[in-house]
Order: structure tokens, then sequence, then C-alpha cells
């Protein structure tokens, strides 16, 4: 039973380790793509603060006259005062505003580094459409193989129970010795990564399955608007404002004009607790009347929207904020780790045999 498991771990390991290196390099990547993406464009992400910002209606404005003739759907809004404002045009073109004067201070290709490291992670890099998954399901049988790994490799650690490095040792010993160390002293945290990694690829399948058995539903976004005859549409400060009064305690994360004429707006907004960028909480806003006609508020959603929102927050490390972005972020490193030390010692003992192999001849003939 335990050397069909080696083999079974072993074999396993070999098929998916090129993957799973993609994974964990660039998982760890990714647990800090926002702050990366900061830090290596100040001039972009960062103003100086003078005075009072513009209002959200005022900076709709400015990147209009800025970009006369394109539709500016959603401005991402700042969230600290030295944050520039952001939107998206056809380029396509990702634009950065300054939230005090109204100022473009820059524009980029949205289709960054980091962007097409997170399209890895998530699906190999392939195109997301509804019609091709291969990639995202590649990524998914790979996850499922680690989680396996994880197990097998706890259960075959088990007997020896190796938990120190001889670094004074040949290569071998000390890539065993690794081999070991870092996979029992990771293992739970893989086990983490491994199953809300699944958990994500089935997201839309388990919430709506969890719904069904509580008797609950998902909210959608697509709340209409009610048009009426010689009311003009409310501006963005009055949509944002009615979605702060019925969501107090948020800050404004983005806010969408409606897409058309019987459309709402789409408020995102977050908790201080919802550390996730994108958010978890968002109101609809009539167009015409001004009122919240829909929403979902991440501290009372159905338990079935929770269970995902908790899920997402535990892979991505945004639980607790840094801390836990980089115990998921070195979590990812153990990945990488355990691949080159497991294909290190797989190497060893192919040669090994290859030896046994050109000397039988020679040990026949002695």
């Amino acid at each position: 039973m335990r050397k069909a498991l080696f083999n079974l771990h072993l074999y396993l390991a070999l098929v998916v380790g090129i993957f799973v290196l993609i994974i964990g390099l660039t998982g760890s990547i990714i647990a800090f793509e926002p702050e990366l993406d900061r830090f290596l464009n100040p001039s972009l992400f960062r103003v100086q603060p003078q005075g009072q910002m513009l209002s959200t209606t005022a900076l709709f404005n400015a990147a209009r006259s800025a970009y006369a003739g394109q539709r500016i759907g959603t401005i991402q809004m700042p969230q600290s005062a030295e944050d520039s404002a952001r939107f998206s045009v056809k380029g396509p073109k990702q634009v950065f505003l300054n939230p005090y004067t109204g100022a473009v201070i820059g524009e980029r290709d949205p289709r960054t580094w980091l962007s097409k490291v997170h399209s890895i992670h998530l699906r190999l890099m392939t195109a997301p459409t509804p019609n091709n998954k291969t990639g995202a399901n590649i990524v998914a049988v790979v996850t499922g193989v680690l989680i396996f790994l994880v197990l097998s490799g706890v259960y075959l650690w088990w007997p020896l129970k190796r938990v120190q490095v001889k670094w004074g040792a040949s290569a071998r010993r000390v890539h065993f010795d690794v081999h070991n160390a870092v996979g029992i002293y990771s293992a739970v945290f893989l086990l983490l990564l491994g199953i809300t990694g699944m958990t994500i690829h089935f997201d839309d399948t388990l919430e709506e399955y969890l719904h069904h058995v509580a008797g609950t539903h998902k909210i959608g976004k697509a709340a209409p608007s009610v048009p009426q005859k010689g009311v003009s549409p409310v501006t963005p400060d009055q949509a944002v404002a009615a979605a702060l009064a019925a969501l107090p305690g948020t800050q404004v994360l983005a806010v969408s004009l409606p897409a058309n004429p019987k459309a709402s707006y789409v408020i995102s907004l977050h908790y201080p607790e919802d550390l996730t960028p994108g958010g978890r909480t968002w109101a609809n806003v009539d167009a015409f009347s001004g009122k919240v006609v829909n929403q979902q508020d991440s501290r009372t959603v159905a338990m079935g929207t929770r269970t995902i929102i908790w899920n997402r927050r535990i892979h991505t490390g945004d639980l607790f904020g840094w801390p836990t972005k980089l115990l998921m972020s070195l979590s990812c490193v153990m990945l990488i780790v355990q691949a080159i030390t497991g294909y290190f010692l797989w190497w060893k003992r192919l040669r090994a045999r290859q030896r046994v192999t050109e000397l039988a001849p020679e040990a026949n003939l002695a």
C-alpha cells in the first residue's frame, strides 16, 4: 500500500509539477497584486492632496471633458487622500485622474504584466469565454492533484517524521530533508489554498446549491430603473448619497453609470473589514427616483453568498490584510520549493537506476 501510494505520489507530481511551479510562482505574486501595482507605478496611483476632492459628478464631468465622445461607464474612486481616481476608455486605455483638479495624470494599457500573471494563475492565460474553459479546467485538475499530493505526502512523511534539514549532508539528503520539512510545515496552508482554489473554480455552482438548500437566492445587480416622464435622472452624487444612507459605515469603491435608460446605478462599496479590492457590498440606485432598489450587504447577505465571500477572502489572503496575504504568498513559495526538490529527488533516483543498469553487464562478466 505504502509503495503504491509513493509511486502514485511521485508520478502524479511529475505530471503536474510544471503547472504547480506556475501556480505557485503566479500565486506568490498576485497575493500582493494591488500593492505591487501601486509601488511600481507611483506616478499613476499617487497624488498630492490639495484641499477638497471633487465630487463624484465632477469627476465624471472631468473624465468626459478629457475624453470627449468616449463613454465613461465606471470610475474607481480614491480610497485615501493620496489616491488617484481611475476609469477605462476604448483603446483599451486605463486612465488616471487627479481627484482634486480633474486633470489626467496618466494612462496605460490595462493589460499590464501583473494582469497577465493573474490570468496565468486563473486560466493559464487562455481567453475567458463561456465556451473556452480549458485553461481554468487544467488549473482545477492540477489543484485537485495538489490536494492529493499534500495528503499523501503527510501519510508518507509520518513514519520518519523528518522536520529538520541536515545542511552538511549530500545534496540528495538536503533536498530530501527540505522536501519533507517544508511539506509538513506548509501542509495545512497548502490544503487551504487547494481547497479554497477548487471551491473558487466551482463557486457559481456551489453558491447556487447552498441557496437552494437554504431556500434563499443570489442577489443580482441587474435591477432596472423606472423611467418617469418629465423627471431628470439623478446625478452620480445623489446616487452615491442614497447608497451610503442605505449602507451606513461603508466607503465607495466604484460608481457605475446606468448602461441604458432603463438601467440603474451600481455603487460598489466596502466595510472596513472588506479588504478585497473589489468589495462585496453594493447597491442599485434607480436613476429617476434616486432610491436604492436592490442591495447586497456583505454583513447580512445569505449564507450561500457569504460562504463564497469568505472562501475568496481566505484564498487571496484578504482575510486580515497583509499578514494573511504574506502567509498565502509564502505558502505559494513553498509550492515552488516542493516542486523543485521533488524533481531533484526524482532525477537523482533516475540517475541511480541508470548507473545500476550500466554496471550490471560488468558485474556479470566479473
